[in-house]
This record gives C-alpha cells, sequence and structure tokens, in this order.
C-alpha cells in the first residue's frame, strides 16, 4: 500500500510530499525518481511489478502530485534534502538502487551528494550531460524561464492530442504512453521553480564516485542523442561510471513500456555492484 509523509525539512516548510511504497516484504530497497513535468503514475505499473523482488519507494514530486494537487514545487535542492531525510529516519540511509529518469536523474544527483546515504547501485536514465545558463540577473533569469520552460510548459503541461503526437514522436514512445506520463495539472509556478533552482547550478560528477554509476540512454527518439551529446567528454574525465545505449528504446521506454526487460537490466547492473562491493570488502 502506498503511505503518505508529511516532510518538514529545510527550513521547516511543512509540505505534502507522498512516497509510495510497495513490496516491503523484500530485503532490498530501491527508490524511483520520475521525470520532470510527468507524474509517478507514469512509473506506477512498472514500480508495482519491481516490487515483486524489491522493496520500492516511489517519490511524488510537490506540485506533480495528483493526489496533492494543491502542492507546489520548490526547489531541487528541497525535493532532495527530504526524500534523503525520509531514507535515513525510515531506513538508515541505506538504498540498494537508487533510480532516476530523465530530471529525476537531477534529483538523484542531489541525493548522492548526501554523504549520510549509502548508496549501492545508481541508474540514471537519459541523463541530461549540460548544465543550465549561468545566468546572474533576475530579469534574465525570468526571460529565460519564459522562452525555455515555457515552451515545455506548453507542450507537455498543457499538451493535447497534436502536442501528445509531437511528444511520443521525439521521445521515442507511444502516444498511449504519453498520454499516460503527462501530466497536466501543474501550476505555471512549479514548472518554473523545475529550471530556476538549476540556473548557473554546476553539476558535481565526482558524486559518482559515492556509489556504482551506470548511465543509460534510449536513443530511437531524438532527446537522449541530445541529452547524450557529451558523453565522450564525460568519459574522458575519468569519472567512474558504466554507459549502456538502448538503440531500440525512446526516452524512458525501458522501464515505461517494457517492464520485464527493464528488470532484467536492473538485475544485472545491481548483481555486478554487489560482486564488486563485496571484492572490496
Amino acid at each position: 500500500m502506498p503511505n503518505g509523509m508529511a516532510c518538514d525539512c529545510k527550513g521547516g516548510l511543512l509540505v505534502a510530499m507522498k512516497y509510495f511504497e510497495f513490496g516491503k516484504e523484500n530485503k532490498e530497497l530501491m527508490v524511483l525518481l520520475h521525470g520532470g513535468g510527468t507524474s509517478y503514475l507514469g512509473v506506477l505499473p512498472t514500480a508495482k511489478k519491481i516490487a515483486e523482488k524489491y522493496h520500492v519507494v516511489l517519490l511524488a514530486y510537490d506540485g506533480f502530485n495528483p493526489s496533492e494537487p494543491e502542492t507546489v514545487f520548490q526547489s531541487l535542492a528541497y525535493e532532495a534534502g527530504c526524500l534523503e531525510d525520509y531514507i535515513i529516519k525510515n531506513y538508515g540511509g541505506k538504498v540498494d538502487i537508487l533510480y532516476g529518469l530523465s530530471y529525476g536523474c537531477r534529483t538523484l544527483m542531489q541525493v548522492l551528494e548526501d554523504n549520510r546515504l549509502e548508496i549501492t547501485t545508481t541508474i540514471a536514465d537519459g541523463m541530461s550531460l549540460r548544465d543550465y545558463p549561468d545566468i546572474k540577473s533576475d530579469f534574465w533569469k525570468e526571460v529565460y524561464l519564459f522562452f525555455f520552460t515555457g515552451t515545455f510548459f506548453v507542450i507537455m503541461g498543457r499538451a493535447g492530442k497534436l502536442r501528445k503526437r509531437f511528444l511520443a514522436k521525439i521521445t521515442g514512445r507511444s502516444i498511449e504512453e504519453a498520454d499516460r506520463i503527462l501530466y497536466t495539472k501543474a501550476s505555471w509556478k512549479s514548472w518554473k521553480n523545475q529550471d530556476r533552482c538549476l540556473i548557473g547550478k554546476k553539476t558535481d560528477y565526482s558524486v559518482f564516485r559515492n556509489t556504482d554509476m551506470h548511465i543509460w540512454y534510449g536513443i530511437k527518439g531524438t532527446v537522449d542523442k541530445k541529452l547524450s551529446a557529451n558523453l565522450e567528454e564525460l568519459k574522458a574525465k575519468g569519472y567512474p561510471f558504466t554507459c549502456k545505449i538502448f538503440e531500440d528504446m525512446g526516452h524512458g521506454g525501458l522501464i515505461g513500456e517494457n517492464t520485464e526487460r527493464f528488470i532484467e537490466e536492473v538485475d544485472a547492473v545491481h548483481r555486478q555492484s554487489k560482486k564488486e562491493t563485496e571484492e572490496r570488502v
């Protein structure tokens, strides 16, 4: 059964962030972070299937939670901070598998910065390797958000039939899947806050050393091809990670439409992570 948890952290602001939990009888804990501009419903069917083997915690971001439509997304640091505190309070800070999809990869990277946590295997699926611009002026930040965030807000946040077809095409997903994952009730403020908090923030790839890091891309559509544009440059910098390209999958298609294969891939990398951890010990 899903559990609701009110989170009081990072300054005492009380929000109604939800953690949906399944398979609590299982020993190993897997935390799922869905993408931006969508709701947890996009990965819910897979989460329930994974729960046959893993104890699953599925995060529903404030502002993008159909169960709490009145909430507002605050910032990435706030959302990640609440999740970190929840894991520490309820599970002693130990996570066996941390999975993030698209914008969820940015949440994932923030979580990896917390040295209180022990995370065995981390999977960043459809991770952007490009930082947001470093804009100092509040005025130009608003201009950037109006055009950049506004484009996605119109395409995803208020999507009609034609826009859903367009989104399905560029992500390499089906129209039915695009219709299921999109969340059209989030406020403009929540959408802006998703991006505002990342303006000027530099990604710290050194956190890859805090876990066994895996990056996945489904390049059937154009989205992940663009997101992975700086992949070779990242490899050249020597950060420890493994990358796998799925040519027959679109952006998020593995967890969204290919549940059995998703579980097989997760099992494979986690077995390897545990083996390497045991060898180091």
